[in-house]
């Protein structure tokens, strides 16, 4: 398989669109309670954000120049190792202020 052989999909860019939305609604913080109290990580729900990135990537990389669309694919792969990393963890730069700022929760034992 080649680059050349990738096709553009609206299903798939309106998934991408999707998983955007629910990694942006967490990165901003509305629902800073469930992230805080959230396993295995709290940078869980921010892996949308990052997997939506690396699908809409690869759909634009799809409708773009052969050495654009290489340069978005690479991207792509990246945003996608973020996008599974985060389900454990993220490096502090990659997570919102608020997260970074907040205390540890533990289990009241």
């Amino acid at each position: 398989m080649s680059i050349e052989d990738l096709t553009f999909s609206w299903p798939l860019l309106l998934l991408a669109l999707g998983l955007l939305a629910i990694g942006l609604h967490a990165w901003s913080g509305r629902i800073r309670a469930v992230m805080l109290r959230s396993w295995p990580s709290q940078t869980l729900h921010l892996a949308p954000l990052y997997l939506g990135a690396a699908l809409l990537l690869t759909q634009l990389a799809a409708l773009a120049p052969l050495a654009l669309g290489a340069v978005l694919l690479v991207l792509a792969l990246v945003s996608f190792a973020l996008g599974v990393l985060a389900v454990l963890w993220l490096p502090r730069p990659l997570t919102p202020r608020w997260l970074q700022e907040a205390p540890r929760w533990k289990d009241p034992v």
